[in-house]
C-alpha cells in the first residue's frame, strides 16, 4: 500500500533537477509522443478495472517505451505516469521506481500532484492522500527556496485540495516572477476560494486571470453558483455579477453551466430554458430581440484615432510597412474616401484555393466587386503589387468600376484594409475572411474590445459564389453575442452556450443559448 514514506528524503533527489531547471522557470518542456498504436494499447490496459500492473508488468511498459526513439531514461517515467488514468495506479508505478532506486525527479512529481486532482472527479481523496499532497510541498520548499513556474503550478492544483490551500499563494507569487499561471492554476484557487468563503479574493484573482487571457474552467463558475444558492438573500446580483463579468471580458460560459443554471429549484424564482436565435437576433423562446452592439461615435473616434500608432506605426517601428508607403496610402484615402465597403483582395482571391491561375483569382474578385457595384456601392479594393500582373478582363472590370490600392509585396494588407475602413467612417464595411485577433491585441484591453465590436458590426466575408456567378456572402450579427440582459427588460438575460469552455470560440452566433427570467 502506498504511504507517506514514499516520499521521504525527496527533496534532496530534486535539489538538482530544479536547479536545472529554473533557467527556463516557465518554458514548456517538449512533448514526445508515443506511435498512436501503442499509446492506444498503453492506456487500454492503464484503464483496465483489474488494478495497476505489478512490478513486472511495470518493468515491461518502461522497457517498451525506451525502445521508442527519442525516448530516454530522463523523460520515460513522466510519459509513464501522464498514461495513468488514476491515482492509485499512477501511485502504483511511484512506488515500482523506488523500489528500484529511481530518483523522481520534477517531471515525474508533477503528473503525480495533478493525479490528485483528477481523483476528486472519481471517488475523492482520503486523508492520507491529503497528507501526501503537504508532505510533498513541505519536502520540495525545505530542500528549494524558489520553485520554478511548473512545479509551482502542479502544487497550487493539488494542495488547493488539502486545508493547507493557503499556501498557494505563495507559490502564485514564485509562477509571476518568471511568466504568468497556466488556466487550471487560477481556476482551482479562485475554486478554493469562493468554497471557503474568501469572496473578494476570489473576484480578484479572476479578474487577474481574464486580463491575463486565461480561461476560467467550470469548476470556477460552478462553485459561483455555489455560493449564490447559500447567499440567498443576493442571490439574483451575486448571479447577475458572473453574467456581466462574462459579458465584460467575453467568455462564453459552457452547456454544462447552463445545465446547472435550469436545475435550480424554483424557490430561487428564476425561470431558465434553452433557446435559439435567429440572424435577426430573435430568441425562439421569448420572442424579444437581443442587445444591438454599435459602436457609439466617441468609442469609434477613438478607436480611429489610435489606430495607426497602435497597429501600423507601433512606437515609431513601422509595422510591416514603410512611411513614404504610409503617406502614398493615406493621401490616396484623402482622395477617394469614402467608401461603402473595403475589400481584402487577397483574401477574395485565394478563397478560390490557393493553386489556382491568377485568372481565377481575378474572376472570384470580380464577383464580389460586382455584387456592391450592383448594389450601387462605393468600393475599395486593397491589393498587393503581384496582383497587378494579373492580366484579365476581370481585373480590367475591377479597375474601371472600384478603387483599387496595391501595397508591397512584402508588406500586411490587413492594417491597411482596416485603417482605410475606419478612416471612411462609422458606416463602412470591411470584406475579409480573417480573424484579426493580432489587431485587436496591439490596441489594448480597453480599445480592444471597441475594436472587436465595430469588427463583428461591419464585418462580411464570403461563404461562396454559384456557378451563375451569383455571391453568397456571410452578414455580420449586429447583436450581443455574449450574456447579457435587454435593457426595456432588466430582468431577463440571454446566454450563448459553448461545448468546452477552454476552448477560444469563433466571434460569431453561437447555436445554443439560455433565455433566463428572474421573476
Amino acid at each position: 500500500m502506498f504511504r507517506p514514506f514514499l516520499f521521504r528524503r525527496l527533496g534532496p533527489l530534486l535539489l538538482e533537477a530544479t536547479r536545472r531547471g529554473y533557467a527556463g522557470a516557465h518554458q514548456r518542456m517538449v512533448q514526445f509522443r508515443l506511435p498512436a498504436e501503442r499509446l492506444n494499447d498503453l492506456k487500454e490496459r492503464l484503464s483496465k478495472g483489474d488494478g495497476p500492473p505489478g512490478a513486472s508488468e511495470w518493468n515491461e511498459i518502461r522497457r517498451s517505451i525506451l525502445d521508442e526513439r527519442r525516448f530516454t531514461s530522463t523523460n520515460v517515467d513522466s510519459t509513464v505516469l501522464g498514461l495513468c488514468r488514476d491515482l492509485t495506479t499512477g501511485k502504483s508505478y511511484v512506488q515500482f521506481l523506488r523500489s528500484k532506486g529511481i530518483a523522481l525527479n520534477l517531471a515525474i512529481v508533477g503528473k503525480l500532484l495533478r493525479l490528485y486532482r483528477i481523483q476528486t472527479g472519481g471517488g475523492g481523496l482520503s486523508e492520507v492522500d491529503r497528507e501526501e499532497i503537504v508532505k510533498i510541498y513541505e519536502e520540495l520548499r525545505a530542500s528549494n527556496p524558489v520553485l520554478d513556474g511548473n512545479t509551482c503550478e502542479h502544487l497550487i492544483v493539488a494542495l488547493t485540495l488539502t486545508e493547507r490551500w493557503r499556501l498557494s499563494f505563495d507559490l502564485l507569487d514564485m509562477i509571476k516572477l518568471a511568466g504568468t499561471p497556466d488556466s487550471l492554476t487560477y481556476s482551482c484557487l479562485i475554486e478554493r476560494c469562493f468554497q471557503e468563503g474568501k469572496i473578494e479574493t476570489g473576484w480578484r484573482l479572476l479578474e487577474e486571470q481574464a486580463t491575463n487571457k486565461r480561461l476560467p474552467n467550470d469548476e470556477v463558475f460552478l462553485a459561483w453558483l455555489n455560493h449564490c444558492r447559500k447567499d440567498r438573500a443576493n442571490f439574483r446580483s451575486n448571479l447577475e455579477k458572473m453574467l456581466s463579468f462574462t459579458n465584460a471580458k467575453a467568455i462564453f460560459l459552457s452547456k454544462r453551466i447552463g445545465a446547472a443554471l435550469r436545475e435550480l429549484p424554483r424557490e430561487f424564482n428564476l425561470q431558465a430554458a434553452e433557446a435559439r436565435m435567429t440572424d435577426s437576433g430573435k430568441c425562439s423562446h421569448c420572442k424579444s430581440t437581443l442587445a444591438s452592439i454599435v459602436v457609439p461615435e466617441d468609442q469609434f473616434q477613438a478607436l480611429r484615432d489610435a489606430f495607426i500608432q497602435a497597429v501600423i506605426i507601433k512606437k515609431d517601428i513601422f509595422n510591416k510597412t514603410t512611411p513614404k508607403e504610409l503617406e502614398r496610402f493615406q493621401t490616396f484615402l484623402a482622395r477617394t474616401k469614402p467608401y461603402d465597403v473595403v475589400i481584402d483582395g487577397l483574401n477574395v482571391a485565394f478563397s478560390a484555393g490557393n493553386q489556382k491561375s491568377p485568372a481565377v483569382y481575378a474572376m472570384q474578385l470580380a464577383a464580389v466587386v460586382r455584387h456592391y457595384v450592383r448594389h450601387k456601392k462605393r468600393v475599395l479594393v486593397i491589393g498587393r503589387q503581384h496582383m497587378d500582373r494579373w492580366r484579365s478582363k476581370d481585373m480590367k472590370y475591377i479597375r474601371e468600376n472600384a478603387f483599387l490600392f496595391f501595397t508591397e509585396d512584402l508588406s500586411q494588407d490587413d492594417p491597411f484594409l482596416l485603417y482605410a475602413a475606419l478612416e471612411s467612417g462609422p458606416r463602412t464595411d470591411f470584406f475579409s475572411r480573417d480573424l484579426m485577433r493580432k489587431h485587436s491585441f496591439l490596441l489594448g484591453d480597453e480599445l480592444g474590445a471597441v475594436f472587436k465590436r465595430w469588427q463583428q458590426e461591419h464585418q462580411f466575408s464570403l461563404v461562396s459564389i454559384t456557378p451563375d456567378g451569383r455571391v453568397i456572402i456571410r452578414s455580420p450579427f449586429q447583436y450581443d453575442l455574449y450574456a447579457h440582459s435587454l435593457p426595456e427588460e432588466p430582468s431577463r438575460w440571454h446566454i450563448p452556450l459553448v461545448d468546452e469552455c477552454l476552448k477560444i470560440h469563433k466571434v460569431e452566433k453561437q447555436a445554443t443559448w439560455l433565455c433566463l427570467k428572474f421573476e
